[in-house]
């Protein structure tokens, strides 16, 4: 079976309710859920601006219905060095500056949802050994992110890396069929840009292309449709797609037959030993 897990970024006080609206609307008409990386605070002409419970409504209501499963994304989204070339919020920051952060907006989102937040999904996928630490003292069930991790994964939070955008969907499930003894897991991260319906000369779809691309994943009888917290409570341990990644980065011949579009949940020699792999 193929696992495959939609992450949308950004939702805030302040992001674009309209691409919001027409997401929920194509998750709740094909019976799907996605995991939505909610920003807890906003800053807004220099305040700190709390996500409201009124803004939040549409939000909490379909993580109600089971819909959504909202977790952290950051603080404010906002960069620790603005002039830095690899932005991140939490990088480099202190111990104790990063747990107050992550306590302080996990302790609203949960408020506002109503609900533990069991996920964590940094800004601009940017974390470090830190921030991981805090995460296992918290009791987090997993970090969504890069492929790269700080340092190495122990504990109990899961490491469930974005695999793909939404583009690349196609070759994914193409690549995680030759792999489908070892439960391949694709994540797609979205952002309110790539819709046509946000205005942005960045987008690249359509809120109908997407609910029409999800009721072709529901069709498919090897495909199925979680979210990340779903997936990290069935994850064997917190490494492996880490381990993965490592063994690519360090054996140039091993990179050849590991997948570049998923990442694995069992030895990737379940998947080599049958004939499927080599078709």
């Amino acid at each position: 079976m193929i696992t495959v897990a939609f992450r949308l970024d950004d939702p805030s006080e302040t992001s674009n309710q309209t691409v919001e609206a027409g997401i929920l609307d194509a998750l709740r008409a094909n019976r799907a859920s996605c995991t939505f990386a909610v920003i807890p605070f906003r800053l807004v002409n220099g305040q700190r601006t709390p996500l409201s419970a009124e803004r939040a409504r549409p939000l909490v209501d379909a993580a109600r219905e089971g819909v959504i499963e909202p977790s952290l994304h950051g603080f404010v989204h906002a960069r620790i060095h603005p002039e830095a070339a690899q932005p991140s919020e939490f990088v480099g920051r202190s111990y104790e500056d990063q747990r107050t952060m992550i306590r302080e907006g996990r302790a609203h989102l949960e408020s506002v949802f109503g609900k533990p937040v069991v996920g964590f999904v940094p800004p601009w996928n940017s974390y470090d050994s830190t921030t991981i630490r805090i995460l296992e003292e918290a009791g987090f069930k997993y970090v969504s992110a890069g492929w790269r991790a700080p340092s190495k994964p122990h504990g109990q939070v899961k490491t469930l890396p974005l695999t793909v955008h939404l583009s690349e969907i196609p070759q994914a499930l193409d690549e995680a069929r030759r792999f489908i003894k070892a439960r391949p897991v694709i994540v797609v991260v979205m952002h309110h840009y790539d819709f046509e319906e946000s205005g942005s000369d960045q987008a690249s779809t359509s809120v109908p292309e997407f609910a029409s691309l999800l009721s072709q994943l529901i069709c498919q009888s090897d495909v199925k449709l979680q979210t990340l917290a779903e997936i990290s409570g069935f994850m064997a341990g917190p490494e492996l797609s880490v381990r993965q990644h490592n063994v690519r980065a360090i054996h140039p011949l091993m990179a050849r037959f590991l997948p570049k579009h998923c990442f694995l949940n069992a030895s990737p020699w379940r998947a080599m030993l049958t004939k499927k792999f080599f078709q």
